[in-house]
């Protein structure tokens, strides 16, 4: 930029300030509004990067075969009563599959096929346990199979209390269930009984898990394209009326759930960052600068750039991205920047010359140097647009404008503010300026020396810098959907790092099956015959026994004839005087005491009830459990099972529609490094190259972005060296500007490794933007270097200032996404906050050392 033109367009704008002012503030009220109207938020994360690979291709062709394995979400419903589960997951799912905005609801363990057949798929041991729990209660059962009516059930207490020696081991369970009838009796709007967990439930605080399976409509043209969704089914959970969903947990998680609240992170994050950089950035400029008028100044020209910015935005891509929406709030610091280098160099021209001369002498002074600082930041952003990751890309243009109107709103609406306003106050010292002095000018060799020194230490620790492949590592992971997916991941039910294959068919899964177990790699391998029940015969051989062994819970005939109220009254009174005298001979600590009186306690209340109570209280107990007498004798009907038996929807979900068979292989190893993920995913895809899941996803993405990464960088910093080159006419002026760019770079890839926040799918951007946005220190630094007499008077010049204050207002947008949920851009906030504090120290302590040491004699 010739020092001719910003002549000419510095004194145009100091001529017409006013008018100026009031075009810019029309253009921007103009762009304002065109860019909140446009505002659109492309949330589809698949588009990020482009994915035109064999790999991508593979995983689509299984995805059409199997279209119910994409965009799914889990609902899991847990607890530590299976009946309980059982009957509210199966509410949920009819509930979902009345709803016109799924496409598929799914529940393996809520269908009538598994009810019908559970006791076929229980682990041998479990149904042994089962059988034993229905074996002592088989006297009360019996009572209540063989009539319509308590009566059987009161005569069977009274005669056990008196016969002498011990009761039944059954007897704990009977005056639970006397209890709870009695409860729900007197409170017919309380809780029923869950007479099946109260039966049959194992003992201790196991967990247990349904599982339902969710597809619904994305709605792309929605910033949330998820949200109808998750509010659907949000909205059916709510409605839910079933007496148990208290007494169990329902969560989601699943793809849908995961990008949902990724996408709300993200887009809650940038709203919450920029709130927080507006507020930081004010308190450091009025820590470091202490002048209203040129902070007024100063924001007036970040907040015109930032609304350009978001009206460019619009007009050139069209759209953000789940990435790009950060730059709204980096700008916040970015556009200052510009802004304080222009400012300080006016208020320190103004203090010995006149205001016209000073804002002339500053915008040419500064001109050059700002519009190079523009073009290297530029070259930094744009370093991704050669490369497939488009969602860095996509950020880089934008960026990249946004750092050219930067430029240009600073050195017009700058001088202008100045020229219709009073003049600012004068410069105070930066505050460490005098023992910076020092250290140049009497340690300058040894300052550059240790510097190349701990260049070559950085460089060795950045290469334990690691990259985290998982695009798990994006979201956020305190959420609901992440926890849940890690538990169902420790618990074997659901794991996010299964891979699938889908065979020509049954014969090519069976011999790939005996493959893959080969491998050491593999824990297991399911092909369609492996859903059936894995120890069927042994537990119908159980059953079998079990049938004979419970005959009379099955087989009795029940007595019709009604129990009058008169004659319920009288069966309460002999059980209440067995169970007093039974209590006389019992020991007052036994279990079996507390029992006795449970039983007692509950006789009396209901002796004491109206006839109302009483006969609720035997329907209470007649009705439910006469209807799971009746599921147990479907239950032990069972026979075995084979494939055609299995439900429909479950069978297409094994084998599609053009008869391809599903394999699916979970890995024997932790897959959660990724040198074990290449591992298990390169052993398998060598023995069927088309396995796909979101190993082969996750490692083909990451190998994408680091390529990608690796050509931003070369392209980064080719064009900005290049431009260096240019500008400054000296290739030693040019290596020296880069050192501390380089050792900021390996400084913040080494606390990367050394906090464990190894580089992800979005904080790649951060070590291209440390060289894009960290040469323009270096280009101000070596311009106020050949401006000045010797280091003493550089250091106490406004640039060291500006240089630190323009680093710390970076630092105010850049320390501000630290505060975000969104994993992606909280690592982003924290490695270029840890980039932005080592540039500034390094380029104030280091590059004036460096240019004093190896640089040839200035042009003054």
């Amino acid at each position: 930029m010739s020092d001719r033109l910003l002549r000419f367009w510095t004194e145009f704008v100091i001529k017409n300030a006013s008018a100026t002012l009031i075009i810019f503030f029309s253009i921007t009220v103009i762009a304002g509004i065109f860019a909140a109207r446009n505002f659109q938020i492309d949330s589809d994360t698949s588009k990020l990067i482009v994915q035109d690979t064999p790999w991508r291709k593979t995983h689509d062709k299984f995805l059409e075969e199997f279209p119910q394995y994409d965009k799914t979400t889990f609902i899991v419903v847990s607890g530590t009563e299976p009946n309980k589960l059982r009957l509210v997951a199966r509410e949920l799912v009819e509930a979902l599959a009345r709803e016109k905005n799924f496409k598929s609801v799914f529940s393996p363990t809520s269908s009538p096929h598994f009810d019908e057949n559970i006791l076929l798929y229980m682990p041998s041991q479990n149904l042994e346990k089962v059988v034993e729990k229905l074996a002592e209660a088989q006297p009360f059962l019996t009572a209540i199979a063989s009539d319509n009516s308590v009566r059987s059930l009161l005569t069977l207490l009274t005669d056990a209390l008196k016969v002498e020696g011990d009761l039944e081991s059954g007897l704990s369970q009977i005056a639970n269930s006397l209890e709870l009838a009695t409860n729900r009796s007197l409170n017919p709007y309380g809780k029923p009984v869950s007479w099946r967990d109260l039966l049959l439930k194992p003992e201790g605080d196991q967990v247990f898990y349904q599982l339902i399976f969710v597809q619904g409509n994305q709605n792309f043209a929605s910033d949330l394209p998820n949200s109808v969704i998750i509010d659907n089914i949000q909205k059916v959970i709510a409605n839910n009326n079933s007496p148990f969903k208290n007494d169990v947990n329902i969560r989601l998680t699943g793809q849908i759930p995961l990008e949902h609240g990724e996408i709300s992170n993200a887009m809650a994050s940038a709203k919450l960052s920029g709130s927080i950089a507006v507020v930081i950035l004010l308190l450091v400029l009025f820590w470091g600068i202490r002048s209203p008028r040129l902070i007024a100044a100063i924001y007036l020209s970040m907040s015109i750039g930032l609304i350009w910015t978001a009206a460019f935005a619009m007009l050139t891509v069209g759209e953000y991205n789940t990435i790009s929406i950060i730059f709204l709030v980096m700008f916040i610091g970015l556009g200052v920047d510009f802004a304080v280098h222009l400012s300080l160099k006016y208020q320190e021209m103004n203090e010995t010359n006149g205001q016209k001369i000073s804002l002339l002498e500053s915008s040419r002074a500064m001109g050059p140097a700002l519009f190079l600082c523009g073009i290297s930041s530029a070259i930094g952003f744009l370093a991704f647009l050669p490369t497939p990751y488009t969602g860095l890309a996509e950020m880089g243009i934008i960026s990249a404008g946004g750092m050219f109107i930067a430029v240009f709103v600073t050195l017009t609406v700058i001088p202008a503010f100045f020229a219709v306003t009073a003049e600012p106050e004068g410069p105070s010292p930066m505050i460490f300026s005098k023992a910076l002095g020092r250290l140049h000018k009497e340690r300058s060799k040894e300052t550059s020396y240790a510097t190349i020194a701990t260049l070559f230490i950085l460089g060795l620790l950045a290469t334990r810098a690691e990259f985290d492949y998982s695009t798990l590592s994006l979201k956020n992971p305190h959420s609901e959907a992440m926890i849940t997916l890690k538990e169902l991941h420790e618990t074997g039910l659901v794991t996010d790092y299964t891979l699938f294959y889908a065979a020509e068919n049954l014969s090519e899964a069976k011999q790939l099956k005996e493959k893959l177990l080969a491998l050491d790699v593999v824990a297991d391998v399911l092909i369609p015959e492996d859903y059936l029940p894995e120890t069927q015969e042994e537990n119908l051989e159980i059953i079998e026994e079990a049938n004979f062994l419970l005959s009379s819970i099955f087989e009795s005939e029940t007595k019709k004839d009604e129990l009058a109220d008169k004659d319920f009254r009288i069966l309460l009174e002999k059980l209440a005087t067995a169970a007093s005298l039974r209590l006389e001979k019992t020991p007052r600590a036994s279990e079996e005491y507390a029992y006795i009186e449970k039983i007692r306690d509950v006789v009396i209340i209901l002796n004491t009830a109206s006839p109302e109570i009483r006969s609720r209280f035997s329907d209470n107990i007649t009705v439910p459990l006469k209807n799971e007498i009746l599921w147990l004798k479907t239950a032990f009907s069972a026979t075995e099972l084979e494939f055609k038996d299995l439900p429909l929807e479950q069978r297409n979900r094994l084998i599609s529609e053009t008869k391809k068979v599903m394999v699916s292989i979970t890995p024997a190893i932790n897959v959660i490094p990724v040198e074990s993920l290449r591992l298990f995913t390169e052993d398998v895809l060598s023995i069927a190259p088309n396995v796909t899941g979101r190993p082969v996803l996750d490692l083909g993405i990451g190998d994408i972005v680091i390529n990608s990464f690796w050509l931003a960088i070369t392209v980064a910093c080719s064009g900005i060296f290049l431009v260096l080159l240019f500008t400054l006419r000296s290739a030693v002026e040019s290596v020296l500007t880069f050192i501390p760019l380089m050792m900021t770079a390996f400084f913040t890839l080494s606390i990367s490794w050394l906090i464990d926040l190894p580089l992800n799918m979005a904080n790649v951007v951060v070590i291209p933007l440390i060289f894009g946005l960290g040469v323009a220190n270096g280009i101000h630094i070596v311009n106020r270097f050949h401006q000045t007499e010797n280091l003493t008077e550089l250091i106490h010049s406004s640039t060291p200032k500006a240089v630190f204050l323009s680093n710390l207002t970076t630092l105010a947008s850049f320390g501000a996404l630290c505060f975000s949920t969104h994993q992606g851009i909280y690592s982003i906030g924290v490695l270029l906050t840890v980039g932005i504090i080592a540039l500034m120290i390094l380029t104030i302590v280091c590059l004036p050392a460096l240019l004093t040491t190896f640089s040839g004699p200035r042009n003054t």
